[in-house]
């Protein structure tokens, strides 16, 4: 019996600026959530912006997972748990010494840039999410700082840079390129949306076996694999649709709805 459907955005809930949420998919909700279930944002977006809008229509009242698990929240805001960045005065040194930008990410909302390191690419990357953003010192900082992102477009700089970040054995690189940039998510090891489904299930006293997570992207492995249900989208990478348990439709053709609906049936057969 599943009782909390965790949920990717990006690729999953939501289906890019045309369309948006699917009205199919609120309306999946609305029927969840009348037979029992109980729902949770699981994304890699920073805390904050248009995610939280997500959160307060999706459950009002629960815990919701940001920042690929290290920060977890209400459907407010309030920081229920974080894990911070290690060794983050080392990797602010080495993005100012190679002239690396990048944007930090806080428990409490916060989300904060360095003025002389703002090039077009990290302000495109961070107007996407609808988290308003300020210069800052990085010393001048007095919020947990849970999650840094790197938006380099010179791709042969961040070569040269990217061994003396692997060095440091507390953290974990998520890379994703494309022809433009190489944009980097930097977060303390071993946290991931797996953690934050363990949390989950702790918050709401139940096992990861009574979890189903929908995803459909490189982030979302851990998850679906770990949750007791695993639901890929019709436009997941390969190596999600290798793990999943079910697999529905593409996210801008009532994916998630059909997800939904596929969670009730299972529940429904007991």
């Amino acid at each position: 019996m599943i009782k909390l459907v965790a949920l990717d955005l990006d690729g999953t809930f939501y289906a890019g600026r045309t369309l948006g949420i699917p009205a199919s998919a609120w309306a999946a909700i609305e029927r969840g959530r009348a037979s029992g279930l109980k729902f949770a944002v699981c994304t890699g977006r920073p805390q904050g912006g248009h995610g939280l809008q997500y959160a307060q229509g999706l459950q009002p009242d629960g815990p919701h997972v940001f920042n690929d698990g290290a920060s977890i929240c209400d459907a407010w805001g309030r920081s229920l748990h974080a894990e911070p960045v290690p060794r983050l005065q080392e990797i602010v040194a080495i993005a100012r010494k190679n002239g690396l930008p990048f944007d930090l990410m806080g428990a409490d909302n916060g989300r904060y840039y360095e003025s002389e390191l703002m090039p077009p690419e990290l302000l495109t990357h961070i107007e996407m999410t609808g988290v308003v953003a300020r210069s800052a010192a990085f010393e001048n900082i007095r919020e947990t700082l849970v999650r840094l992102w790197f938006v380099v477009p010179d791709l042969s700089l961040w070569e040269t840079v990217k061994p003396d970040l692997e060095a440091l054995p507390e953290i974990d690189l998520a890379e994703y390129l494309s022809p433009r940039e190489v944009i980097t998510g930097v977060i303390k090891k071993g946290i991931s949306k797996s953690s934050g489904l363990s949390w989950l299930a702790g918050h709401y006293g139940v096992s990861l076996e009574e979890i189903a997570m929908i995803g459909d992207s490189h982030n979302d492995l851990e998850a679906i694999r770990d949750a007791g249900l695993g639901i890929a989208m019709g436009n997941a990478v390969d190596e999600i649709l290798a793990v999943a348990d079910h697999i529905t439709g593409h996210v801008r053709e009532n994916g998630f709805a059909q997800a939904i609906e596929h969670v009730l049936a299972l529940n429904r057969r007991g």
